[in-house]
């Protein structure tokens, strides 16, 4: 491709955040007027896409672009948004009671643009293919399909506003990871190894998983109702 055709960095940020954030953002900024909890999670969402699309995705396509750091990241988006600028303000000056926390200093739109780009660093979008071994599994995904395979189900804004998407369900991490935690005390007190043989592990997670997945797409569809399509 020639480099003439490729959306350059400010211009591929301007049109996600022009499309994903700002029919997010407040009409109007008081500080009355500070966005709920729920509208600031959505917001950061939002952000926290545009961040995964252009440093992953768009630059898996052309990985000439910059790589944008946290720090690169912000100073570019309040840049060429201006209203994403005030948008932080405002939400900075809401949260003044705790900035002798460093950790609380970062919105949560800022804590999500952090994580996005540590992600994208670690896939790397340089690789063919990103090494996920021992990455949590955090989310069940379905692709339903009809049963010629040429019509298939997707959802739109059911996790990020503007965006068409699979059937999804969060998985509690915090769960997992709490057995986890008594597993390893529990093997620590007794000072010795007990480990369920790994194939069998994998196979109750699978069958948890697929059972999780079922329940989803029962939950979302009703099957066996009809399929909604996106053709």
């Amino acid at each position: 491709m020639d480099a003439a055709d490729v959306c350059q960095t400010e211009d591929a940020i301007v049109a996600l955040l022009e499309y994903l954030v700002d029919p997010r953002l407040p009409a109007k900024y008081s500080a009355k007027d500070i966005p709920s909890q729920y509208d600031q999670e959505s917001v950061a969402r939002q952000v926290q896409t545009v961040v995964m699309l252009y440093n992953y995705y768009h630059r898996k396509q052309h990985p000439e672009l910059e790589f944008l750091t946290f720090e690169g990241f912000c100073k570019l988006a309040v840049i060429l948004r201006p209203t994403l600028l005030a948008y932080m303000r405002l939400i900075r000056r809401s949260n003044d009671i705790e900035l002798d926390d460093p950790e609380k200093q970062l919105s949560l739109t800022e804590k999500k643009i952090m994580d996005a780009c540590d992600i994208c660093m670690t896939l790397d979008a340089s690789k063919s293919c990103p090494s996920i071994e021992g990455w949590p599994i955090s989310k069940v995904s379905v692709l339903l399909v009809d049963t010629k395979k040429e019509k298939c189900m997707l959802q739109f804004g059911s996790s990020i506003q503007g965006v068409w998407s699979v059937i999804e369900k969060d998985i509690d991490v915090s769960v997992s990871n709490s057995k986890v935690s008594m597993n390893v005390k529990h093997v620590d007190k007794k000072k010795r190894i007990i480990k369920k043989p790994l194939r069998e592990e994998f196979s109750t997670d699978e069958a948890a998983l697929r059972q999780l997945a079922f329940s989803t797409v029962k939950e979302t569809t009703g099957l066996p109702s009809g399929l909604a399509t996106h053709e």
